[in-house]
């Protein structure tokens, strides 16, 4: 059985193919890529990533209430595109701007009152973190029925850079800086519109102002940090890696059937090599297995099947006594047992043992398991080997 149509490959990978070829560097292999990438994907991230408590989670808006908050933020700030969950772009820098220096714990009709001024004079409001053990999406939740009927919505950032710059400790408090530098302040909400009429400096109290709810955003992230227990990260993230991958629920072959798959690609550009000369022109067919043939023997299988796992183990033995290097794949494997279950088998079949994923399935065409995969010649060989059991 032959399949006529060609195999797709990425851009990518065609290009540092043909540059591997046009170097003379004859001992890569074309397996030798992919292969790269299935041993990325199968190794735990030990790296210490934040758990999701510490992480910023914004809620999940309805589109329309996204659309509401992103034009609101980009009338107060032409050219951005930042949301009150985006605080990664610090307004610490800035030259000239407008703050209104807000918290959750003032009373909500101060609330409302600084996000209808901040909405009037395209001014930011500023938070300093969130409450203690809480995410960003705690203020979306909160600011939302206050500012959701405003034209425009008033932008929004967590930034507790500013509040250390400008040494706020009562909200609500106004800040403007102009052009040149000059800075005006006052704790309360007199307007912009008084407050850009006087003097530079600090204006004092001129309204009822509340403590800070939320600690210092960048406190609280390292108080978090100090306390998490980064052994125990890592042990659940070695214990649950199984849970969290994708299986690959083929059938079992029915019977042996045996099907050549033509590597044949197209290029949809042309390609060139890093010193300028054109090495292939958009529309050429190239086939990666004539160029460089596949030296790995893949046998992929279902680690939870006892019979598929004995075939691959046979065929494995028989390709090794011939000298062929052997690569095993499995589709599934008994995720409450996990690494146990995944050193078990490994062991078993004594070979190299990875996680199928979706690229080799459409790659190579498997549609039932096990499936041994072979170059030969020009051309690709995929074998289904019977497995099916009659009960």
């Amino acid at each position: 059985m032959s399949l006529a149509v060609p195999t797709r490959f990425s851009s990518r990978f065609l290009a540092v193919l043909i540059l591997h070829l046009s170097s003379s560097i004859v001992f890569a292999r074309e397996d030798d890529f992919f292969l790269k990438e299935i041993m990325k994907e199968q190794q735990p991230n030990m790296n210490r990533q934040l758990p999701d408590w510490l992480k910023t989670k914004p809620m999940h808006l309805s589109p329309a209430l996204e659309k509401i908050f992103k034009e609101g933020n980009k009338i107060a700030n032409p050219g951005s595109d930042s949301s009150i969950e985006d605080g990664k772009r610090s307004l610490a820098q800035a030259v000239q701007g407008r703050w209104i220096f807000v918290s959750f714990g003032m009373p909500m009709h101060e609330m409302k009152a600084a996000a209808e001024e901040a909405a009037a004079t395209k001014s930011v409001l500023v938070f300093r973190g969130v409450e203690k053990d809480q995410n960003t999406g705690v203020i979306t939740k909160k600011l939302y029925p206050i500012v959701k009927d405003m034209k425009p919505v008033p932008s929004a950032v967590i930034d507790p850079t500013l509040f250390t710059r400008f040494n706020v400790n009562a909200v609500p408090t106004m800040v403007e800086t102009d052009s040149e530098g000059k800075t005006r302040m006052a704790r309360g909400l007199p307007g912009f519109g008084w407050l850009s009429k006087q003097d530079p400096g600090d204006l004092g109290q001129k309204g009822p102002i509340y403590g800070i709810l939320e600690p210092d955003m960048i406190e609280e992230i390292q108080r978090r940090m100090e306390n998490l227990d980064w052994s125990k990260q890592k042990a659940d993230a070695i214990a649950n890696f199984w849970k969290i991958q994708d299986e690959f629920s083929l059938p079992p072959a029915e019977k042996d059937r045996e099907k050549t798959i033509d590597m044949t690609i197209v290029s949809t550009q042309d390609i060139f090599h890093p010193d300028g000369r054109l090495i292939i022109h958009k529309g050429d067919r190239i086939n990666p297995q004539a160029m460089m043939p596949m030296r790995y023997v893949y046998i992929v299988f279902d680690a939870t099947s006892k019979k598929q796992v004995e075939i691959a183990k046979r065929v494995g033995d028989e390709f090794l006594k011939k000298g062929k290097p052997v690569v095993y794949m499995f589709s599934k494997i008994d995720k409450e047992r996990g690494w146990d279950h995944y050193n078990e088998t490994g062991d078993f079949v004594n070979g190299p043992l990875y996680k199928l994923n979706k690229s080799i399935i459409d790659r190579f065409k498997i549609e039932a398991l096990p499936t041994v995969i072979e170059g030969s010649g020009d051309k690709v060989v995929a074998r289904e080997i019977k497995s099916l059991e009659i009960h």
